[in-house]
């Protein structure tokens, strides 16, 4: 454990072989450049004919720039281009150049809680499989995924022995490392949030607010992944409160909590560097609020937003401007943006956002799945269908079908993509003789 510890706070990531593909297109580099130093650009050979000793390696130095780059280009996005990245100084600096690389996508995929899975199950979207097998879990009890943030997950262990404690996990797919968390009592009291707070380089920190389930007592608790133990600070509420978990949104040290209530009228805020707590007034919607139809993100520039979508399929945004104080943005009309080519048969079918209209119009139901901080995009799911909506360029993709009526699909957890061009002093270590 100290060691998955070690190694999920030092960033390091497992090196692997470039696929064949990549080699067979550098092989071919190489021998152009070969032939180009036999035509007469790289001297005589030896007595036999031969190249001289260290030959090999001036032809490999002697590669131009752009030659490099055309096979970096044909590289899988991103973990082709980070291991040539660590072949040495040179490489490293060519593959930073982030006009000489394809764009990645924005999301590696999703993972989502699912009900016959011990671990929650990944769906890739950018041909990068994901998984959560490396982790000690118990078949026979599993895991929830609870939060999501930059390349972190946080799950809660689940099992009859965990009724009376919280077991969190935090870990990172991408590097195969995980951090068990010390458990907490949660004997009388209602788990509201756990969320996690990215913290400077691989520092974070988690959030866990405990509501009392018959008294007004609160519990806010942090766990800092320096101390790598939990702090508490314990506050009372006028009476007694019970809001269901739904959506957070992490602005700086604020934690913003949208409660998944019927109509809810604020958002819990925690400062998590004071660990205090207070509540902030939702805007007037002027329309019944209910899970699915409205949710919480932030903006570019670090501020709070409130989504929600109504009727005709419009989506409403307001920014926080200042304490109580919600700007409303222009709406956006999501049936004009679906079309054939970027939603398939979505684009002729019968939707909604109001739930009656399933009933009363054979209507397909369109909710919020999730909203990822990093890239500002909204995940809707639509008659089964996850679907990503870019909120900066309005830019919209059918992604998934789940086909297992039995089982609806919740909360998506998005991964996103790593900063391109890839940070690699960052990302691994650096090669002995580089």
């Amino acid at each position: 454990q100290a060691h998955a510890r070690e190694r999920l706070r030092s960033g390091h990531v497992v090196r692997g072989r470039l696929p064949p593909r990549a080699l067979a297109v550098l092989a071919g580099a190489l021998r152009l450049d070969a032939a180009h130093a036999a035509a007469g650009g790289g001297g005589g050979g030896g007595a036999a004919g031969g190249p001289r000793r260290g030959e090999g390696r001036r032809g490999v130095r002697a590669l131009p720039d752009d030659m490099l780059l055309e096979v970096f280009r044909r590289l899988p996005p991103p973990t082709g281009a980070v291991r040539c990245g660590a072949v040495c100084r040179r490489w490293r600096r060519v593959v930073s150049r982030a006009p000489g690389l394809p764009a990645p996508p924005r999301h590696f995929g999703f993972f989502r809680n699912h009900g016959p899975s011990a671990l929650p199950p990944f769906v890739p979207t950018a041909g990068v499989p994901l998984g959560l097998g490396f982790l000690p879990v118990s078949p026979a009890c599993g895991v929830i995924l609870v939060d999501c943030r930059g390349h972190r997950l946080l799950l809660r262990e689940l099992g009859g022995h965990l009724a009376t404690e919280l077991n969190l996990l935090v870990c990172n797919p991408l590097e195969k490392a995980f951090v068990r968390l010390p458990p907490l009592p949660t004997v009388g009291h209602t788990v509201f949030c756990h969320t996690i707070v990215p913290g400077e380089g691989a520092e974070f920190r988690v959030l866990v607010v405990l509501f009392g389930a018959t008294s007004p007592n609160f519990y806010v608790l942090i766990y800092s992944s320096v101390s790598s133990a939990w702090e508490v600070a314990i506050g009372a509420l006028k009476r007694p409160l019970k809001p269901h978990r739904g959506p957070t949104a992490v602005v700086g040290d604020m934690v913003y909590m949208l409660p998944a209530d019927d109509n809810p009228k604020y958002i819990l805020a925690v400062n998590t560097a004071k660990m205090t707590m207070s509540g902030v007034p939702l805007p007037n919607a002027e329309m019944p609020l209910y899970t699915g139809n409205n949710w919480v993100g932030k903006t570019e520039d670090g501020r709070l937003c409130f989504f929600v979508i109504r009727e005709p399929l419009l989506l409403l945004k307001w920014v926080l401007e200042a304490p109580r104080t919600w700007t409303p943005q222009e709406p956006v009309a999501l049936r004009p943006l679906m079309t054939p080519a970027t939603v398939g048969d979505l684009h002729g079918m019968k939707l909604s956002a109001r739930i009656g209209d399933q009933i009363s119009n054979g209507c397909k139901l369109v909710s919020f799945g999730g909203f990822c901080e990093g890239t500002e995009t909204l995940f809707f799911i639509m008659a089964d269908w996850v679907v990503s909506l870019d909120i900066k360029t309005f830019k919209m993709e059918r992604l998934w079908h789940n086909d297992d009526e039995r089982r609806p699909l919740g909360d998506l957890y998005p991964y996103e993509m790593v900063a391109w061009p890839p940070a690699l002093k960052e990302l691994m270590k650096p090669p002995v003789n580089a």
